[in-house]
């Protein structure tokens, strides 16, 4: 399988590049998968939804402003969506036209959507904290909750699952627990 970095950056000033797996690339959108290490476990009803080694296989939308993973416990079990909220994508390609590289702004604010639909905020406070230390200013704390919004609008009414179930309709992938299994 190719690989293709990550570059995460949170503001104001933390950069990470992580290692992803490509699995489909168009115009609209790039679906990667990893194994992730969450800076904290989430747990919805008693039981662990996302933690250390927990696969996702991601969303990015091109032009967008969030990316959603779809998120698979150690048991290959999906267990639900996280969604960042961010600045849009940047892509970065070699000579030959390939993709090298992309690059996604974290805003801090997140939503974890359970399978049933449900949702919670994540990262408020440290979305309160970043706007307070100046990290993010009026305007992209006024786009980030404004995204959120619109976002939580979306889940109620089915259409981020539909938005997601066109890609996968799109690329004609057969069950993504098979792109999971095979991540080391």
């Amino acid at each position: 399988m190719e690989t293709v970095t990550l570059t995460y950056k949170r503001p104001p000033d933390r950069v990470n590049n992580f290692q992803q797996e490509l699995l489909y690339l168009d115009d609209h959108v790039i679906v990667t998968s990893q194994r992730v290490k969450p800076s904290s476990p989430i747990v919805q009803n008693g039981e662990m939804v996302l933690g250390d080694n927990f696969a996702a296989i991601w969303f990015v939308f091109t032009g967008l402003w969030y990316d959603v993973g779809k998120v698979y416990n150690l048991n290959n079990e999906w267990t639900g969506y996280y969604c960042d909220i961010m600045k849009p994508v940047k892509r970065s390609v070699d000579r030959t036209g390939k993709l090298d590289c992309f690059e996604i702004t974290d805003l801090f604010l997140d939503l974890w959507i359970n399978p049933d639909g449900t949702y919670q905020i994540q990262d408020e406070d440290e979305f309160e904290e970043a706007v307070q230390n100046g990290a993010i200013d009026t305007e992209l704390e006024r786009k980030a909750q404004e995204v959120l919004t619109a976002l939580i609008a979306k889940v109620e009414s089915g259409d981020l699952e539909h938005q997601v179930q066109e890609v996968i309709n799109r690329t004609k992938f057969t069950d993504l627990r098979d792109y999971v299994e095979l991540l080391p």
